[in-house]
């Protein structure tokens, strides 16, 4: 979709689930920055053998100042935007 940008509103987005449970090829540095996100959320289990979320899309996000919410991690989040204002909540 990148790769043709008229295709793309001009956006910026509060929260941005990071595609295939954060692999290393699921969200380009293109995307993040094109979309802005104030927060990425990762679903992932624990000691996945796959190893996601992946190493480069965390430091990715890190890079970018995006707090990041992990499942692995976390357990069971929930996610709730109003009035501009982003909060959580989390079960293991």
């Amino acid at each position: 979709m990148l790769q043709q940008p008229e295709l793309l509103p001009e956006k910026e987005v509060d929260v941005l689930k990071v595609a295939h449970h954060g692999s290393k090829t699921s969200t380009s540095p293109e995307w993040l920055d094109y979309w802005k996100p104030k927060l990425a959320l990762i679903s992932a289990g624990v000691n996945n053998r796959y190893g996601h979320p992946s190493p480069d899309i965390l430091e990715r996000l890190e890079q970018r100042q995006i707090p990041v919410l992990r499942t692995d991690l976390l357990g069971e989040v929930e996610v709730q935007v109003k009035n501009g204002n982003i909060s959580y909540r989390s079960k293991m």
